[in-house]
C-alpha cells in the first residue's frame, strides 16, 4: 500500500521554443545529466554495470547528437521531439530485425529516449525519502534501478512479466503489475499480486484490513508450504545474496545458477580458485540441497570483452577452452557433499552434448573429482524436435525464453499476452514430457513464464513439477500448487 506516482508520457511534438541554440544547449545539457545519472547508477549496482554501460553509450553516442541537432536546426523541432523523431527510426528499424538480440535492444534505447527527455524537462518526481507505487506507461528498467528504494510498488500499462524490468522488481521484491487503472498521484492504491488485484483508494475497512495482524502475515510469508516429493519449488539466481534468499524461503533446490553473470561484472577473468570460493560458498549456504550451475552462457546480447563469442552455443567453449575447464574445475572441486550438477545452455544436437560431457568426464579424471550430475537447458528448436536423442543426459531444463524466441519470434519484452502462444508451447512440450517420464530423467523449467500462475498451472497439468523462479516468487508457486491440487 502506498501513494500514486503518475508517471505519463508527454506529447512531444511541439515546436515552440525560445531559439535554437537554446534547444541544442538544453539537448547537450540532457546528454551530460544522463551520463552522470548512469556512471553514478553503475557505481551504486555493480551488478548491473553492463546494462547501464551500454545506455550510457547510447545517450553520449555522436551519430545520435548529431542527429538530434539537425533535426532542431534543419526541421525547427524542440529538443525533446527531436530526440523523440530519430530514437523513434532507431527503434523501428530494430524491431523489425529478423535477429532477436537486435528486437531486444529496441527497449534500450526507448529507456534511453525516455530518460533524454525527462533530463530536458529537468523534473524531479522522485525526493528520497518518499515512497511511492508508480504508475506508468513502460516501466523502464534504468528508472527502476535508479529509484528501487523510493519504490513500493509498480503499476505499469504496458509490459511483461518476464520483460526485463519484471525481473528486476521480482530481484529488488518489489511488487509489479500491468494494468490500465484510473487514477491520480497523491492517491492511496494498494496492490495484490496475489490475485492481481487493485485497490484505488480503499475504504478505512480495507486499509485497516490490509494493516492488521493476520494480513501482515500472509503478504510477509516466505516459507514454502509442505507439498508432494513429486513437485519441487527451484530457484533461479545469479549471486550469493539470492542463493542466501533461495535458502531463506525455503526452496528444494537451485534450478538455476547463472554464473555468467560473475562473468559479466569482472574485467578479467575469474581464477580457478577465485570461481571455486564462489561456488563452494552456494553449496555451503544452501546445507545439502541440490544447486545446478549453468556454464557460462554468453554471446548475442551477453557479451563479454575478455571472451570470444558470438552467438549463443557449444563454441564459444570451444574458442575459450582454458576459461570453461577452469569453471567446471572449480565447479566439480566444490561438489563436496555431492550437491552439484552442471547444466549446459544452448544445445542444438544430441552431438554437441555428448561432446561436452565427454570434455568434463575427461576433466574430472585427470583432477580426480568424482563425476555430478551433468544435463542441458533444452532451450532451442532442434533441440525440441529430436529430444529423443539425448539418452545420455541426466536431467533436461527447458529455457522457455530462448525457445520462445526461436519458435515464435518474440523477445521477453512481448510476453504480456502469454495466452497467444502458450498452448501451442504446452503441446510441443508434451513430447518431452513423456521422454523424461520414460526414460526416469528429471525435467523442470527454468524460463520466465513458469513465474506466471496460470502457465505453472499448465505445466503442472501436463507433468512439469519442478518449476524454477526468482526467490521472491515462493508465494506464487505455493499459490499455484494449492490451486492444481484443489483442481485434483
Amino acid at each position: 500500500m502506498g501513494e500514486a506516482l503518475k508517471l505519463i508520457k508527454e506529447n512531444n511534438e511541439s515546436t515552440k521554443f525560445v531559439s535554437k541554440n537554446i534547444e541544442i544547449v538544453k539537448l547537450n545539457h540532457s546528454i551530460q545529466r544522463t551520463s552522470n545519472e548512469l556512471i553514478d547508477m553503475k557505481h551504486k549496482n555493480p551488478d548491473l554495470a553492463d546494462y547501464l554501460e551500454t545506455e550510457r553509450l547510447i545517450a553520449v553516442d555522436p551519430i545520435l547528437r548529431k542527429g538530434v541537432t539537425d533535426k532542431i536546426e534543419q526541421d525547427g523541432l524542440s529538443a525533446e521531439a527531436a530526440v523523440e523523431t530519430v530514437m523513434d527510426v532507431y527503434i523501428h528499424n530494430l524491431l523489425n530485425s529478423k535477429s532477436n538480440y537486435l528486437r531486444e535492444r529496441a527497449n534500450d534505447i526507448s529507456d534511453v529516449t525516455d530518460r533524454l527527455i525527462r533530463n530536458m524537462s529537468q523534473r524531479n518526481d522522485f525526493s528520497d525519502d518518499d515512497r511511492y507505487i508508480l504508475v506508468t506507461d513502460v516501466l523502464y528498467p534504468s528508472l527502476l534501478i535508479q529509484r528501487r528504494k523510493s519504490l513500493v510498488g509498480v503499476i505499469a500499462k504496458r509490459g511483461g512479466y518476464t520483460s526485463h524490468s519484471a525481473i528486476l522488481c521480482r530481484s529488488f521484491e518489489i511488487p509489479y503489475v500491468i494494468a490500465d487503472i484510473d487514477c491520480e498521484s497523491d492517491d492511496t492504491i494498494i496492490i495484490d499480486t496475489r490475485f492481481n488485484e487493485i485497490d484505488v483508494n480503499p475504504s478505512k475497512k480495507d486499509e485497516d484490513l490490509f494493516n492488521g495482524e493476520n494480513s501482515k502475515r500472509i503478504f510477509t510469508s516466505k516459507a514454502a508450504i509442505a507439498h508432494e516429493p513429486e513437485f519441487e519449488f527451484l530457484a533461479n539466481v545469479s549471486n550469493s545474496f539470492e542463493v542466501l534468499k533461495a535458502n531463506e524461503y525455503n526452496f528444494d533446490a537451485i534450478g538455476l545458477y547463472r554464473t555468467e553473470m560473475l562473468f559479466m561484472n569482472a574485467d578479467l577473468p575469474y581464477t580457478f580458485l577465485e570461481q571455486y570460493s564462489i561456488y563452494s560458498e552456494a553449496v555451503k549456504m544452501m546445507k545439502g540441497k541440490p544447486i545446478t550451475f549453468r556454464t557460462f552462457d554468453v554471446g548475442d546480447d551477453k557479451i563479454i570483452k575478455y571472451l570470444q563469442s558470438d552467438k549463443k552455443g557449444i563454441n564459444n567453449y570451444i574458442m575459450n577452452p582454458e576459461i570453461f575447464e577452469a569453471q567446471v574445475s572449480a565447479l566439480m572441486k566444490a561438489n563436496t557433499n555431492n550437491s552439484v550438477k552442471i547444466m549446459f545452455p544452448m544445445i542444438y544436437s544430441n552431438s554437441e552434448f555428448e561432446y561436452l560431457r565427454d570434455w568434463v568426464i575427461k576433466i574430472a579424471r585427470r583432477n580426480e573429482y568424482s563425476v555430478p550430475s551433468i544435463g542441458m537447458m533444452l532451450e532451442t528448436k532442434d533441440a525440441l524436435e529430436h529430444v529423443t536423442d539425448f539418452v545420455k543426459t541426466d536431467f533436461i531444463s527447458i529455457g522457455t525464453n530462448d525457445l520462445t524466441m526461436e519458435l515464435y519470434g518474440i523477445s521477453r519484452e512481448d510476453f504480456s499476452d502469454v495466452s497467444k502462444y502458450v498452448d501451442n508451447l504446452i503441446e510441443l512440450l508434451k513430447p518431452v514430457v513423456e521422454f523424461a517420464n520414460k526414460s526416469g530423467k528429471p525435467l523442470s523449467v527454468c524460463g520466465e513464464i513458469a513465474s506466471i500462475k496460470e502457465v505453472a498451472l499448465k505445466f503442472y497439468e501436463i507433468g512439469i513439477k519442478r518449476l524454477s523462479v526468482s526467490p521472491p516468487l515462493i508465494t506464487m508457486l505455493n499459490m499455484s500448487y494449492s490451486e492444481y491440487m484443489n483442481k485434483k
